[in-house]
């Protein structure tokens, strides 16, 4: 594991201070500049987190690479509808940044909160670690007619969701 993921997590403090006070998610909020401080608070509290973002990113890559490279043979074999339909779906995995931007920013509310001993965003942590994993398992499930292999991305995805189940009880034993 490592700091420096936690370091550019603590960018989203503006937005997590925001979050804390009114519970609403808002995006356009810029993000202010990296803090080694606040960004190790992180690792020490939720290290977790950073599995989750990893497995995240990975399972979306490969997702992505995968359909993107199915798409360019459907090109090729000039099954113009398929490349359609698989492009919509690559669309919508690129579509899952939002909810990425919305994880780091209430898993750096969390760890804000425990700080300054306000508000309890346990439920909230972990609906949102929940909505990525399970947003990626559905942009998985609805891919699986278009891939040739499942095998090593199904593994990737259970990995996210183990992930997950460690944030979450890391999260339920903090208190």
């Amino acid at each position: 594991m490592s700091v420096t993921l936690f370091r550019d997590l603590s960018m989203y403090k503006k937005r997590a201070q925001y979050y804390l006070i009114n519970r609403k998610y808002v995006d356009d909020i810029p993000l202010n500049n990296g803090d080694d401080v606040l960004g190790t608070v992180i690792f020490l509290k939720i290290p977790e987190a950073e599995e989750v973002l990893q497995s995240f990113a990975l399972a979306k890559g490969t997702l992505s690479n995968a359909l993107t490279s199915k798409m360019q043979t459907f090109i090729q074999n000039e099954e113009y509808a398929k490349a359609e339909e698989v492009s919509e779906l690559i669309e919508l995995i690129d579509n899952l940044n939002e909810l990425e931007e919305k994880f780091k920013t209430i898993s750096v509310a969390y760890v804000l909160s425990a700080i300054e001993m306000r508000g309890d965003l346990e439920i909230d942590i972990k609906s949102t670690a929940l909505d990525l994993m399970e947003a990626i398992e559905s942009a998985f499930l609805k891919s699986i007619p278009y891939l040739d292999d499942v095998g090593d991305l199904g593994k990737i995805i259970d990995n996210m969701r183990f992930s997950v189940e460690k944030l979450k009880g890391r999260i339920k034993g903090s208190k």
